[in-house]
């Protein structure tokens, strides 16, 4: 029994992680399509396409999450939050100038 759980634990563990990361990235897909609808008017077009193409990316992820490591998972998801940290500043700023 002891056997088994030892060598169980580090499917456990790495399952884990890959669950913890999609349910992260989950989460902030869905923050930032709110925000793209929000603020669409306020962006650059540009910056609407890249951030959109990095929502594609991470859903793409998400679909394959069984296949992926939570470090993978992780990757695309914050390659999307940091690029919709800078695009959204962009859209508070003008929203706050007004």
């Amino acid at each position: 029994m002891v056997k088994n759980a030892e060598q169980y634990a580090e499917q456990d563990k790495v399952k884990k992680e890959r669950v913890e990361a999609a349910n992260q990235a989950e989460g902030i897909v869905h923050d930032v399509e709110s925000k793209i609808v929000e603020y669409k008017s306020q962006l650059p077009s540009e910056e609407v396409t890249r951030i959109e193409e990095l929502i594609t990316k991470t859903k793409e992820a998400l679909a394959k999450k069984e296949e992926l490591s939570g470090e993978e998972i992780r990757a695309a998801t914050n390659e999307l939050q940091q690029a919709s940290l800078k695009v959204f500043e962009m859209a508070y700023k003008k929203v706050k100038i007004r």
